[in-house]
């Protein structure tokens, strides 16, 4: 089950997760914010440990309609509750037989089936602490925990942020077991986003960089995720969207590993498929995300050739 804060992110998500921690998955079917998928429950349960946008998971042990239910496994319950997505009304079934003691079952209700399920586990994950050092346009830390997650990064890996900002992306890397290294052309993002790693703990290396010209070796690192600036602020730095991205991109792909994902976020008025072609990369996605009224941008994922 996905917080529906967006439509596809989650499920990309979810795919990431299961690949950082070498889970078998096949999803079966998508219904609003209820993802089917063959998967090791223990192995997912770690899935909901780190995850952004993921509330909980479970063992489907039945799916049934009106007529009948088709039984997995042994799923006795003391207790059946139900809940409905998408503002349906759950169908009409024969009373389900209880034993005592056995614990509570929960019939999720979507597009005309219940689906019942046990052995939940629920995200404990909170909202990051926000620190001393603010910004306009800083990233909700629930996102960048999802761009962390979408990189596929794992834990002891060398994670990059090269437009670190308030340095909200690479603390995420950190909170998840990553190397995090935290850049930025701008001075006082460096000197700031330092000030708000000390202010929660945060274990990070601050480099004053060019994301054009990474004083970084090839392969130095596993993941990269950032949120480059767009629109005035680019302009004052003498670049076009464009270039910067461009740039990026393909600083991006010589200092990551073979097989290694980059995320980042762009405004939707830039060609982000182009620019991720130019640089050598392969896309993967590109989500788009809606910030307000009249704002727009993308999270594209991409990934370097092995």
């Amino acid at each position: 089950m996905t917080s529906g804060a967006h439509r596809t992110i989650p499920l990309e998500e979810i795919e990431a997760l299961h690949e950082v921690y070498s889970c078998p998955l096949e999803v079966l079917s998508v219904h609003y914010n209820l993802v089917l998928a063959k998967a090791s429950f223990e192995c997912s349960k770690r899935i909901v440990e780190r995850s952004a946008f993921v509330k909980e998971v479970g063992k489907v042990c039945a799916v049934c309609d009106e007529v009948a239910c088709d039984w997995f496994e042994d799923c006795s319950f003391e207790r059946l509750r139900f809940r409905k997505l998408g503002g349906l009304t759950p169908p009409r079934t024969r009373a389900f037989p209880t034993v005592p003691g056995a614990g509570e079952a929960i019939a999720t209700a979507v597009e005309g089936f219940l689906i019942i399920s046990k052995e939940r586990a629920l995200r404990r994950l909170g909202r990051s602490p926000k620190g001393p050092f603010f910004s306009p346009g800083s990233m909700d830390p629930l996102l960048a925990r999802a761009m962390v997650n979408l990189s596929r990064v794992r834990p002891g890996e060398r994670f990059l942020d090269p437009f670190c900002g308030t340095g909200v992306i690479a603390q995420e890397a950190w909170r998840v077991g990553a190397l995090s290294f935290c850049a930025d052309l701008d001075p006082s993002m460096v000197y700031g986003s330092r000030i708000n790693a000390q202010h929660v703990g945060a274990e990070a290396e601050h480099v004053l960089q060019d994301s054009a010209q990474m004083p970084f070796r090839r392969s130095s690192f596993s993941a990269i995720a950032t949120d480059p600036p767009y629109g005035r602020s680019v302009l004052s730095l003498g670049h076009s969207a464009e270039e910067l991205l461009l740039e990026f991109l393909q600083e991006a792909r010589r200092v990551l590993k073979a097989g290694s994902w980059v995320v980042f976020a762009a405004s939707t008025s830039i060609n982000a498929e182009e620019m991720i072609k130019r640089a050598f990369l392969k896309l993967n996605k590109c989500h788009t995300m809606r910030v307000h009224r009249s704002l727009a941008r993308y999270v594209c994922t991409a990934y370097t050739g092995r």
